[in-house]
């Protein structure tokens, strides 16, 4: 019963966070977007309270579905190459050369590893080696095996309450990152409608597209505390 609740409720946050995007944008699009006069999402509806609600819900849906889509090839790649070495958080998080965590809470990770998830100590020596980011080859295997680890706690929690609090992280994460793209979208629409001749040249066009970058650049960043603090917290749930 318990398993069951969990997994409902992370499908329900599964899709408020692709559901939020297509709706910010829906609204952002004649508001901080390109599209004044004319076309608006006004125009399209029906009239009908009930149906206009649906078909809303439905393209704010489809479009976050996009967004999921575009974000985690455009967006998440830039933020690996930026931030985590070119691969995901959970790929080097247990690398102790990157110093991710304290040699302490390391420490107690590849206990755990060995103890509770059946990892071979000489296996696991590789995340405790100093000069291992010096080594492509220990490098690559460091990152397997951290991985690795990631995956069997993912797979150890996806059976308890316990992963709640992280999964709640990754959504939000999935979030942030859909939102960062959205609001990207708006402000090289704008730039784009601009010699297009819908929008004009003027102070406040300039602040707009700005405020659309600046917010696309805080999400981006929130994105990425989200997406660091969910491996941490998937770790902490267990160990």
């Amino acid at each position: 019963m318990t398993t069951n609740k969990t997994l409902s409720k992370s499908t329900y946050c599964d899709v408020l966070s692709n559901l939020l995007p297509g709706i910010t944008f829906l609204w952002a699009l004649p508001t901080i977007g390109p599209v004044r006069s004319g076309i608006t999402i006004g125009s399209a509806l029906t009239g009908n309270t009930i149906i206009d609600l649906i078909v809303f819900i439905v393209l704010s849906y489809v479009l976050g579905q996009a967004l999921q889509f575009l974000s985690k090839y455009s967006t998440e790649p830039l933020m690996k190459k930026l931030f985590w070495k070119g691969q995901f958080f959970s790929d080097i998080f247990l690398i102790g050369a990157y110093r991710l965590c304290s040699k302490e809470e390391l420490q107690r990770y590849v206990n755990f590893a060995e103890s509770e998830l059946g990892f071979q100590k000489e296996d696991l020596s590789v995340l405790l080696d100093p000069e291992v980011i010096t080594d492509e080859s220990k490098e690559k295997k460091a990152m397997q095996v951290c991985s690795a680890i990631y995956h069997s706690l993912g797979a150890k929690t996806q059976e308890t309450s316990l992963g709640q609090k992280a999964q709640l992280q990754s959504t939000f994460y999935s979030l942030f990152r859909n939102l960062s793209l959205s609001l990207l979208v708006l402000a090289v629409a704008d730039l784009v409608a601009i010699p297009l001749k819908y929008m004009e040249l003027i102070g406040s066009t300039v602040l707009l597209i700005l405020f659309n970058f600046a917010l696309a650049a805080v999400f981006f960043v929130l994105a990425k505390e989200r997406g660091e603090r969910y491996i941490k917290d998937l770790f902490l749930s267990c160990v």
